[in-house]
């Protein structure tokens, strides 16, 4: 039962939003975007901020609303009881969170975060099973009401909750924890990304954010760990919680050796508590998701599950849109989406597995490579990294960006032939050129950040069936066409 006092404060704080929501009507702005899952809002956000006229009323509106479904969500948890299952980390963090998900799902009824719904705000919608409003003031009204309903009337037999945890700055991860306190966490990486101004200055203060989720928890739990990780090797021996550990060298508690990548899948060896498993995951490619599997069994074993019940929950598994999916191109084709976001060890990642791919015929790879945002002061440095590898792994390079023209540059000077070798400002218009070199048995991967590239509209124009391209790629909500 919510008590008296603040029942109270709820209708005062009702009374106030709707007063403010008049307001927001005639202005027509944008109260609650910010970071808001990931999206390219931040630019939108930062236009009506910066406005003289209504920033004060925006602010104290974006307050509102995340206290009030901050009560809801709390109200909610508190009914439900549920195990949570935190993830976070610098790449990864989907795919892991909905690999977890099919594993539990053999066995509970879980809730996850849909999409990559993973900031505050995300997280809140996340457990009261609600879509953004995004920029309409209506939508919200909706959302705040369907919210209500969920608390309070929603199901209730969850007994699992798995929540990606999305920090881009300091301080993200302490409001994160003040709505979920997981009693299993995962760390996937540290890496470098989120290192713009006013994000990160240097991966050490990436580390320090992102494990508060474990070095906050107790005795009792569990923290989930990459002990291929530089960064996160250091943590593994700091922690109160219990620890167990994946990766591919011999210190890994849970480990996979011998791996395999090809148009076939993904293969390797499984060893844990003395025991081997061959594992063959059709549906993965990219010896790097391996990463993605490895914290999913070891969750599976910490509740308690067989290993052919966790099989068969990684054979339920299927990458979310735009990571590493293949679609069938024009011209008998291709293509490896993994065109949701990038950063400097995805790429290569990437490369690595365009490399091991074997084009049909007189078919050649190609790379359709992206900007790669956030990186501050190492932009430069980390594109021109990447770009160096491009000719081992490509016959054809065609970039989309002005900072991915450096991958163009290194390339070139790397001994690729600058006839073969493209850069664009659009990925549309991209798009479009790259259809016309096309041949039969081309192998295509599109990798690329998502602000200011969204390398999926590339993709669109090249699938061998576009009238797909809603079910099959990443960002094909209508609130994207204007971004």
């Amino acid at each position: 039962m919510i008590l008296e006092d603040e029942f109270i404060m709820w209708i005062l704080g009702l009374r106030e939003w709707f007063f403010n929501f008049s307001i927001w009507l005639n202005y027509g702005s944008i109260f609650c975007q910010g970071q808001f899952n990931n999206l390219d809002f931040r630019y939108h956000f930062e236009q009506y901020y910066h406005m003289n006229f209504g920033s004060k009323i925006k602010s104290r509106g974006k307050a509102f609303v995340f206290w009030y479904l901050m009560k809801l969500a709390k109200y909610r948890l508190g009914h439900l009881k549920a195990d949570i299952i935190g993830v976070t980390g610098s790449v990864g963090k989907t795919s892991t969170k909905d690999a977890i998900y099919c594993v539990l799902s053999r066995r509970n009824h879980v809730l996850r975060n849909q999409k990559s719904y993973n900031t505050e705000f995300g997280v809140l919608l996340a457990l009261l099973e609600q879509e953004s409003g995004f920029s309409s003031p209506y939508l919200w009204i909706e959302t705040l009401f369907q919210a209500f309903k969920t608390a309070f009337f929603g199901k209730k037999d969850y007994s699992k909750i798995v929540i990606e945890m999305g920090v881009d700055k300091p301080g993200d991860m302490d409001v994160l924890l003040k709505i979920i306190k997981p009693s299993i966490g995962v760390l996937t990486a540290i890496k470098p990304v989120h290192l713009a101004e006013g994000q990160f200055s240097n991966l050490e203060e990436i580390l320090n954010e992102k494990a508060k989720m474990v070095k906050r928890m107790g005795k009792n739990e569990w923290a989930i760990l990459n002990i291929d990780d530089h960064y996160l090797s250091l943590l593994a021996n700091s922690l109160d919680a219990n620890v167990i550990t994946y990766g591919t060298g011999e210190k890994a508690n849970i480990r996979a050796t011998d791996l395999e990548s090809s148009d076939d899948g993904l293969r390797f060896n499984l060893s844990f508590d003395d025991k081997t498993f061959p594992v063959h995951l059709p549906n993965l490619i990219g010896k790097h998701h391996v990463y993605v599997v490895l914290p999913a069994i070891a969750v599976g074993f910490l509740t308690g599950f067989k290993w052919e019940t966790i099989k068969a929950g990684l054979d339920d598994f299927r990458l979310p849109p735009g990571r590493f999916g293949l679609i069938a191109g024009m011209n008998k084709s291709t293509i490896i989406d993994a065109s949701y976001n990038a950063s400097p060890e995805t790429m290569l990642a990437s490369l690595d597995v365009l490399k091991d791919m074997r084009p049909k015929g007189i078919g050649k790879r190609i790379a359709v490579l992206g900007n790669m945002n956030e990186l501050g002061d190492l932009t430069d440095s980390e594109h021109r990294k990447v770009g160096m590898v491009v000719p081992k792994c490509a016959e054809m390079l065609i970039t989309v960006g002005e900072s991915a023209k450096l991958y163009a540059e290194e390339a070139i000077k790397g001994g690729m032939d600058k006839g073969l070798v493209f850069s664009f400002d659009d990925a549309k218009i991209a798009g479009e050129f790259l259809k016309a070199k096309i041949k039969v048995g081309d192998v295509i991967l599109v990798k690329g950040s998502q602000n200011k590239v969204r390398l999926e509209r590339l993709v669109k124009e090249i699938m061998a069936e576009p009238e797909k391209a809603r079910e099959l790629l990443v960002r094909q909500d209508g609130i994207w066409d204007g971004i």
